[in-house]
């Protein structure tokens, strides 16, 4: 046996073979644009991939949609995950902060929108303009919408049951007003005018009868005790509280329309007008208040209740309308386009970083099989030789 032979063969096998293999998986990648010798593109150029870049690209996006990352995968991991107690942690944390915050809520808005404000604090014409002009707007339409309306309807049950209750406590306090007018300076020199003016002015000869034997102290003590007994007795409270009453029904008859002409227009403009002053002034206050200062009362509601509802609001919403949002982001489209875009360099620094091992492990087995190939080859030319 020549040994030589055998030596050569499995040395020139192993070489071809592992070259081949390393060539093979390097022409993956490689070249990545077509070779030409003169017109003639050479075969195997561009590399496999960018070659089929298109085709990888387009089976890639329906990959990711139909199998990675689909509708019920993203439902299914909404629901089993933590995404419900890590959004409600996260809008938690922002409210603390926001809750916290020693600035008023004008250098908060002054920071969001400069021009909200003018140099001497008031709103500046660009916001109040409009809102005032909503506002007027506002009002007309609520009289317009309810001008057929009546009153009684507008109010509930509650409210009627108040004024009701007005309504008695009304009475009481007028007889009470009027007994102590009756016993004060003021009340006792109405009366005895009235008196006076009874019994004929003070002159004539009745009236001086009648203040020959009577002098207008004992006069007004002999009335007061008896308009203070009528005054106290429950039929006048009762009958008042009927007369309030019969009143208040005919105001709660009477349709928004009617008021408003009874009221006037012009009366009517002028307390809007006014309304909306005493609601700009108080606004302006408000912003001057620090946000912990604001939010001091409902910090509490805030973390307790609304941020767990929202957060779950929020991750129920996603799951009703994963599939909506999906069809709205045309999965497929994008990973298609960004696998188009995405250089052919990285693509084979990722896959050579992820498979290198692989691939080398590619190569020797080629000079392996090489080499036993040529040592076959070996044995065959000294055993036929």
């Amino acid at each position: 046996m020549n040994l030589w032979i055998v030596l050569v063969n499995i040395g020139v096998g192993s070489v071809i073979g592992g070259i081949t293999n390393e060539l093979a998986i390097r022409m993956l990648f490689r070249p990545l644009k077509p070779w030409y010798i003169g017109s003639w593109k050479l075969p195997f150029t561009p590399g496999l991939i960018p070659r089929r870049r298109d085709d990888i690209a387009i089976q890639m996006g329906r990959l990711v949609e139909e199998h990675l990352l689909t509708t019920e995968g993203v439902r299914r991991a909404l629901a089993q995950g933590d995404l419900e107690n890590t959004l409600a942690g996260w809008m938690n944390n922002l409210a603390a902060d926001w809750m916290a915050d020693e600035r008023t809520l004008r250098q908060t808005l002054q920071r969001a929108v400069p021009q909200l404000f003018t140099e001497d604090g008031g709103w500046s014409e660009a916001v109040r303009v409009p809102v005032q002009q909503k506002w007027h707007s506002f009002v007309q339409q609520l009289f317009t919408q309810y001008e057929e309306t009546k009153l009684r309807d507008l109010l509930p049950q509650a409210g009627i049951d108040r004024l009701d209750g007005a309504v008695t406590s009304a009475s009481q306090h007028m007889l009470g007003r009027i007994r102590e007018y009756l016993y004060s300076p003021q009340g006792q020199q109405t009366l005895q005018g009235m008196v006076k003016g009874m019994l004929g002015g003070g002159g004539g000869m009745f009236g001086g009868l009648v203040g020959m034997f009577l002098g207008d102290d004992k006069i007004i003590g002999k009335i007061v005790p008896h308009l203070d007994e009528l005054l106290q007795s429950p039929e006048m409270a009762e009958r008042l509280q009927q007369f309030l009453r019969k009143e208040a029904d005919k105001l709660l008859d009477k349709t928004v329309g009617e008021l408003v002409e009874w009221l006037g227009h012009d009366q009517l403009d002028d307390w809007s007008r006014a309304l909306f002053a005493r609601i700009e002034a108080q606004s302006l206050q408000l912003v001057d208040q620090p946000m912990s200062r604001l939010t001091a009362p409902i910090q509490q509601t805030v973390t307790n209740d609304l941020v767990p509802r929202l957060a779950k609001w929020m991750v129920e919403s996603l799951q009703t309308n994963v599939e909506k949002i999906f069809s709205r982001l045309a999965i497929r489209d994008i990973v298609t386009r960004q696998v188009e875009g995405f250089p052919i360099e990285r693509i084979e620094e990722m896959v050579v970083g992820i498979s290198g091992k692989e691939f080398r492990m590619i190569t020797v087995l080629g000079f392996i099989l090489g080499g036993i190939i040529g040592l076959v080859q070996g044995l065959l030319a000294n055993w036929l030789g």
